[in-house]
């Protein structure tokens, strides 16, 4: 019975009620454009964030390896100012008679006249 009575209902198109539907068909096309800019927006902001990202990352790489490679070169130039120091020192050395008559002894076994070398046996180090 309910049925029947709803079949008989007329539709009543009037121009307000066509206002209305063009303004809410209005209102859904620019809450879709919102959506569609938003989310273009978002997606920019998005890849911007992921690229400065990228780049902050690859550049706090770029610079430990810097910093390692500085100290290792600091380190090297600290070994080899002391290596300078020790051969200036070895050069004064080498200015002095009796530094010079100590090596020839030492290592070329010279001597001075009227002098006798002696040579020992080197013991060994198991004692």
């Amino acid at each position: 019975m309910r049925t029947s009575k709803r079949g008989n209902v007329r539709t009543l198109t009037s121009e307000y009620m066509e206002q209305q539907t063009l303004l809410h068909e209005h209102k859904l096309r620019r809450r879709k454009g919102l959506i569609r800019r938003l989310t273009f927006f978002g997606c920019l902001i998005m890849g911007f964030f992921i690229f400065t990202g990228i780049t902050l990352y690859n550049q706090h790489t770029l610079i430990n390896e810097q910093e390692l490679e500085k100290q290792q070169l600091e380190d090297k130039l600290l070994e080899l100012e002391n290596e300078e120091q020790n051969l200036k020192e070895e050069i004064e050395l080498l200015h002095d008679p009796d530094y010079i008559a100590e090596i020839a002894r030492r290592d070329f076994y010279l001597t001075k006249p009227g002098e006798t070398l002696f040579q020992l046996p080197r013991s060994s180090s198991s004692d």
